[in-house]
């Protein structure tokens, strides 16, 4: 009897890893076919660059993903033509292209060469604070505004950067077993209590549909962290020591940030207003690092205020 039972869970324990192996292998192939077909890549004469272009109507938004992040982080925006490159060292973007925030910079534009633009509206998100707020400082002929979203724009201390990462994130299996294991488990409820610490914040996200699936779009943006590791930790190499010289951006220039922002500090953004003459800091009481999710609608408003103001849309 004791010798069935043994064979009996060991039959269990082969099924169902060779479930989780199938499911994940399933998974695997369907992501990594999204991201190879949802993106294009253009020789530029900074070198082979990884985009994406959504929309086709108004002026063009060059938005600078976050850390960790990819093309596939962006987002439609009612009346603009989004461009989204992966970064450096993110997805299928070299490294070499540039790792500095100025030799990213230059890579933009080298892109849009390729692509016959112009000009553009440049967002830095977070971690693409750096490169977009460089780009306006070597391209501003090129830059009809700048946008700061929550963005790094000082010297991030060396207690700030060594923070440990999760065991889960070492592996992309592990990474696709937790997150599916909180999606089954915590449910939206907990997903969202895991990111965003304000209870007010939390009602903001769970009581929205859209908002939901949003969150649970970015939680997902980070697999496979095997095509962005290079990104993240040229990222946090260059947030410690940064030198924007951001007090030669002449663009008009709009900075948004929340209070609570425990990710990148508030205060780097009231910083970065004083730099930057003539810039208009927006502050969101209350709001965290998820406040494109929490406050969109503010956040939105003020973007589109800010815009309509300069004639841009």
């Amino acid at each position: 009897m004791i010798k069935k039972m043994a064979y009996g869970l060991l039959v269990l324990l082969i099924l169902g890893t060779g479930s989780v192996l199938v499911s994940y292998s399933n998974f695997s192939e369907e992501r990594l076919t999204a991201i190879k077909t949802g993106s294009k890549i253009l020789d530029t004469a900074a070198g082979p660059m990884e985009y994406q272009q959504i929309g086709n109507k108004g002026p063009v938004l060059l938005f600078l993903h976050g850390t960790p992040g990819g093309y596939d982080q962006a987002v439609p925006i009612e009346g603009m033509r989004v461009l989204a490159p992966s970064r450096p060292g993110y997805l299928r973007t070299p490294l070499d292209i540039g790792r500095t925030p100025q030799e990213q910079a230059d890579a933009y534009a080298a892109l849009m060469d390729s692509l016959g633009i112009d000009q553009v509206i440049v967002m830095g998100a977070s971690g693409g604070g750096p490169s977009a707020i460089a780009f306006a400082v070597r391209h501003p002929d090129r830059t009809v505004a700048l946008i700061a979203l929550e963005a790094v724009s000082q010297t991030l201390s060396l207690e700030e950067l060594t923070i440990e990462m999760p065991f889960f994130m070492s592996s992309d299996f592990y990474m696709w077993a937790a997150l599916s294991a909180m999606k089954t488990l915590m449910g939206p409820e907990g997903i969202v209590e895991s990111v965003v610490p304000n209870p007010k914040n939390q009602r903001l996200i769970l009581d929205d549909p859209a908002k939901l699936k949003r969150i649970e779009s970015l939680m997902w943006s980070s697999w496979p962290m095997s095509l962005r590791q290079l990104g993240d930790a040229n990222d946090l190499t260059q947030f410690a020591d940064i030198d924007l010289n951001a007090s030669a951006i002449s663009v008009p220039t709009l900075i948004i940030h929340g209070t609570e922002d425990i990710n990148v500090e508030y205060t780097q953004s009231v910083t970065l207003a004083q730099q930057i003459p003539g810039a208009i800091l927006h502050t969101v009481d209350g709001a965290d690092h998820m406040m494109p999710f929490s406050h969109s609608e503010e956040m939105t408003a003020a973007i589109e205020e800010f815009l309509t103001g300069l004639g841009a849309l």
